[in-house]
């Protein structure tokens, strides 16, 4: 993982590596380890000492076994690919993205002087409006030392103008190719790029003798139901993904017990269609089943 820390420091998250665990800022409140679906095997108490030196509530993280919440890991096999079948609105938008662009690998030249568009738009929609990649000598860096690591691929939806409309950066190791980001530009969202993105970066990955598997991510906690459904339409399809959280140790007497995880879904249920910043609440839900769980289990050491 040479690429990795520097990739997520980049995009301006804060990044702490423990125990083989690559673990980045989500949120002000929040950590998750990366990448997407890797299982943590690390200890609880390394994981509330992080926490507490952090200044963090909660770390979210995948585990081998049912521990808290199990969500859709959404992957796509070199002999499923072939049948994968898209839904028709989204091969109508295959079709749009196909007469204005075309997809295509990048180096990482290319992303350092025509990918900003996407980068900056893609930041400030989770937030973030500053950060090294959105700077000169920032962005500079990043590009040498990811240009560095060979398990880091970038494909691009490309303009006829020659703009760069979306990219999409994996990393491939021992047969897995793990989706990291998916970045697009707003000021280009109607040619649908990341549409044909998806589409074509799907074949060509799943072509390459070194990929067997391709992840491109597990369903966000809280959930984030367009997203899933996109991923879908896309032809890929779903398979369960075991995430736990942990809390801070001074927040977990509270937040570890099944009255406060019943009262915080709640909360949820009832006001985050009308609060939804409320959905997030649905994080701490899991710190309660996650403890019972790793107990019970013993998949992380106690």
């Amino acid at each position: 993982m040479n690429g990795l820390p520097a990739l997520y420091a980049g995009m301006g998250y804060r990044v702490v590596e423990m125990d083989g665990t690559i673990w980045r800022s989500a949120g002000r409140l929040a950590l998750v380890s990366e990448p997407s679906g890797a299982v943590h095997r690390g200890a609880v108490s390394g994981i509330r000492a992080m926490l507490r030196r952090e200044r963090r509530l909660a770390a979210i993280f995948c585990t081998g076994q049912p521990s808290g919440k199990t969500v859709a890991h959404f992957s796509l096999t070199a002999s499923r690919s072939a049948a994968a079948v898209v839904q028709r609105q989204f091969a109508q938008n295959l079709k749009r993205a196909a007469a204005h662009g075309t997809v295509r690998p990048l180096d990482w030249r290319e992303w350092h002087a025509l990918a900003l568009g996407c980068d900056r738009a893609s930041l400030r929609r989770h937030g973030t409006i500053a950060a090294p990649c959105l700077e000169e000598e920032g962005r500079r860096r990043l590009a040498e030392k990811a240009a560095r690591d060979p398990t880091l691929v970038l494909y691009g939806y490309v303009t006829r103008g020659g703009e760069i409309a979306a990219y999409l950066l994996c990393r491939i190791s021992d047969g897995l190719c793990q989706g990291l980001f998916m970045h697009w530009d707003d000021a280009l969202a109607e040619l649908r790029p990341t549409h044909l993105l998806y589409h074509e970066a799907r074949k060509a990955l799943l072509a390459r003798p070194d990929v067997a598997l391709l992840r491109i991510g597990r369903q966000a906690l809280p959930a984030n139901p367009g997203l899933d459904r996109f991923k879908r339409h896309a032809g890929f399809e779903t398979t369960p993904c075991h995430v736990g959280v942990l809390v801070h140790p001074l927040a977990a007497p509270l937040l570890e017990s099944r009255a406060t995880a019943w009262l915080l879904g709640l909360v949820r249920r009832r006001l985050a269609p009308r609060f939804p910043a409320l959905a997030a609440l649905e994080v701490l839900e899991c710190a309660a089943p996650t403890r019972r769980a790793l107990r019970s289990a013993g998949t992380l050491r106690s």
